[in-house]
């Protein structure tokens, strides 16, 4: 699990950013290390289930962490603060004041607008998956359709 989630902080990080993946965009890759395939979604509806399929038919379940949802970023708006101040001396000991205020100017104004459901899926491979590969596919039930995905490539060597 620890893998599985730095998997998703070091992808989702490593975009320009920290950027979500492109909208309607589906990323799938072997993790060796995990000895799963690793997906990430981004679709208008949120992910259902994610299962890799065999070329018999037979298939293993993924488990799906939903990342972000749809939403909208705000900038704080632009304020402008009065001050009032005074540092004076009285015999051996020095006392100060102040005083302030601040206002905004406007609201808060939108930075991001996403549309968005992103999810990370790990799916665990079977034994041959390293050489029947190119015989599975990923299927993902996102919202009321399906989506069909080639097997990503184990890594050479």
């Amino acid at each position: 699990m620890k893998k599985a989630l730095f998997w998703i902080v070091l992808t989702l990080g490593g975009c320009a950013g920290n950027a979500l993946p492109p909208p309607n965009s589906v990323q799938a890759r072997f993790d060796p290390g995990t000895q799963a395939v690793q997906v990430v979604v981004s679709e208008r509806e949120p992910i259902m289930q994610a299962d890799l399929v065999g070329a018999d038919g037979a298939r293993q379940a993924g488990t799906v962490t939903m990342v972000s949802a749809p939403h909208v970023d705000y900038a704080p708006p632009p304020s402008i603060g009065i001050g009032i101040g005074g540092f004076g001396f009285s015999g051996c000991c020095g006392f100060g004041s102040d005083t302030g205020i601040g206002f905004p100017l406007g609201g808060p104004r939108p930075v991001n607008v996403s549309d968005q459901y992103v999810a990370s899926v790990s799916i665990p491979v079977p034994a041959d998956y390293a050489q029947h590969w190119n015989a599975y596919r990923v299927e993902l039930h996102v919202g009321n359709r399906s989506l069909a995905v080639a097997a990503p490539p184990p890594p050479a060597g």
